[in-house]
């Protein structure tokens, strides 16, 4: 079961081209054009085929990555070999922000979903070039605390959100994207912080109740502001 029937290899992905990327990444939000241009130099481009590791958790990987094209999950995994998918990042997101700035091993890894390109940049030398660069500082302040707090926000709905109210919540904030990434129900147990035989038994459960209805892989949502409540 997924949220989407278009298989991933005949799906039209938009490309961001390199200006682009960079006027929608609040780590470059105000920068001059002079900026900009030097931050363009220091992009470069990666293409991986779907399924492809990026990077492992525990990598000595100090690259901010930027999408352009595609979908990357973001992903922790525990001693028994549970995955948690921590975020996706689709064109126009950054991932593997924390370790590209502080020096240490990614905390997480990050696998294509679909045939992706990604524009990378070297944390360490945007550090060193941050006093320099107007707002760049300040950027890369804010945006690692809007990490921190959807990081937080992700602790809070796996402790205290029910499966339901967190599928709820999944299903609200990943079918407008069902066009561009297939999501399995293991990958959305995985982002839920459950089983897929739990999925499966709640998207059984709301369909029985009118507020969605499940026809050839199409999840079409009848009831949103039942959804919308289980998911507030």
């Amino acid at each position: 079961m997924s949220n989407t029937t278009i298989p991933k290899n005949k799906i039209a992905l938009p490309v961001i081209g390199r200006r682009e990327l960079l006027m929608k990444s609040p780590y470059f939000a105000g920068l001059s054009e002079e900026n900009l241009l030097r931050v363009e130099e220091m992009m470069r481009e990666e293409h991986f085929d779907r399924d492809h590791f990026i990077f492992t958790e525990g990598d000595d990987n100090h690259y901010l990555y930027l999408t352009a094209s595609g979908a990357v999950k973001v992903f922790g995994t525990s001693a028994d070999g549970k995955e948690q998918i921590l975020s996706l990042a689709r064109p126009g997101d950054s991932f593997n922000d924390v370790a590209a700035f502080d020096g240490r091993l990614s905390p997480a890894g990050a696998q294509a979903l679909t045939p992706v390109i990604l524009y990378r940049l070297s944390g360490p030398e945007l550090l060193s070039r941050s006093c320099s660069y107007g707002a760049l500082a300040a950027n890369i302040i804010r945006a690692l605390g809007q990490r921190i707090r959807e990081l937080g926000d992700l602790v809070s709905d796996l402790s205290f959100r029910p499966v339901a109210g967190r599928l709820a919540k999944l299903l609200l904030e990943q079918l407008p994207h069902s066009g561009s990434v297939k999501l399995t129900q293991r990958d959305m147990a995985s982002m839920a912080g459950t089983a897929r035989e739990v999925v499966a038994r709640a998207l059984k459960s709301m369909e029985d109740d009118g507020i969605l209805r499940i026809e050839r892989q199409h999840i079409i949502i009848l009831k949103r502001d039942v959804l919308e409540k289980m998911a507030a």
